[in-house]
């Protein structure tokens, strides 16, 4: 895959966070300080689904090789 197509992902990926997170926290608090402390929590939360998934795969395709 060309670069194009893996940027156009990660930047609608980064946008959904972004605006998940902006409407999460500006609800409740007015400050940007609190906006960079839930992104930076959610993307925590995102990456152990991901790395549980990429070494399920890795394991998975270990023993069928």
């Amino acid at each position: 895959m060309k670069k194009l197509e893996f940027l156009i992902p990660f930047l609608l990926i980064f946008a959904g966070l972004a605006c998940l997170t902006m409407s999460g926290t500006f609800m409740f608090y007015q400050e940007l300080g609190s906006y960079f402390k839930t992104f930076a929590t959610l993307c925590f939360w995102m990456s152990i689904p991901i790395a549980a998934g990429i070494i399920l795969y890795l394991i998975y395709f270990k023993k069928r090789s």
